[in-house]
């Protein structure tokens, strides 16, 4: 009797929980949606619970990035997490967070997400610009003109870790 209740309910509440739309489906990938649309699909879509794990990471990715456009820097980080437990070796996802973190303030834990993107993608301009801005942010300024530097050898043309260069009195 008791199985029969529960494939009952689960008859019951798995169409509405796969009741996304196609507009929804588009919305969460879509670089043109606006953030509410990204996150309005994404949640239909993580909710929809149909998607593979690495679709799965990222819809929470796309969700997270849209938050934090939004400043909702908490639901940004809560989906970051959950994207980066469902692929640890994505080093946006890293980075992403690290931003999300660094807005937050807590650069020690920003620092560590872009180390973690860097060691994953060595090549990653941004994320040393990134890195470098957090350690000044917290008055660690020979670290940050290190990575505003291997920023711009890596992108000639970054020209945020070039004023932040200037801003610490270092030349590129």
């Amino acid at each position: 009797m008791r199985g029969l209740l529960i494939g009952l309910a689960l008859a019951l509440v798995g169409p509405a929980a796969w009741a996304q739309t196609q507009q929804q489906r588009d919305w969460c990938d879509s670089p043109t949606a606006t953030d509410d649309q990204t996150i309005d699909g994404c949640t239909a879509q993580i909710q929809s619970g149909r998607a593979t794990t690495a679709n799965q990471a990222i819809e929470y990715y796309n969700r997270a990035y849209a938050y934090d456009n939004k400043a909702l820097y908490d639901q940004a980080l809560a989906d970051y997490n959950q994207s980066i437990a469902l692929n640890p070796n994505s080093a946006d996802t890293y980075h992403n967070r690290g931003v999300s973190y660094r807005h937050k303030g807590l650069y020690d834990l920003a620092i560590a997400d872009f180390t973690r993107a860097i060691a994953l993608k060595p090549d990653y301009p941004l994320a040393y610009k990134n890195r470098g801005l957090a350690y000044e942010n917290k008055g660690f300024h020979d670290p940050a003109i290190a990575d505003y530097r291997a920023a711009l050898n890596l992108d000639p043309n970054m020209q945020a870790a070039r004023d932040g260069l200037t801003r610490l009195g270092a030349t590129p």
